[in-house]
């Protein structure tokens, strides 16, 4: 009876351990996310059809042939930036920043453009 006992509770230790296992890696996960979206730095993913016309344009011109695969967009005092994930026909990714007009924007060109973006 002793052996059935100390079964049961090993059983059920074991069975408890497995499932704080399993809860902590769920919170490890949905931290993980969390840093991603933040990564993104408040840029709203959009459709690329929803790019301003001179957005793709500066791109086809100035990167021939490539391919935009993901378009995000910010707004800050009124003006809308742009964030591209493009491929290049040359096989490179490359993430690009754009504002309405379709000007390339430097985004660590000086700190005070830095700072700008991170509001």
């Amino acid at each position: 009876m002793k052996k059935l006992c100390l079964t049961v509770v090993a059983a059920s230790a074991l069975l408890f351990s497995a499932q704080n296992l399993s809860a902590q890696e769920v919170a490890q996960v949905e931290v993980e996310e969390t840093v991603v979206q933040r990564a993104q730095d408040d840029f709203r993913q959009i459709e690329i059809q929803e790019l301003p016309a001179e957005v793709q344009q500066a791109v086809e011109r100035d990167f021939a042939g490539a391919t935009i695969s993901e378009a995000y967009v910010k707004e800050h005092e009124g003006e809308q930036k742009f964030k591209l994930k493009v491929s290049t026909a040359e096989g490179e990714d490359l993430e690009l920043y754009a504002d309405a007009k379709g000007n390339w924007i430097d985004k660590d060109k000086k700190k005070e453009d830095k700072d700008d973006w991170e509001k």
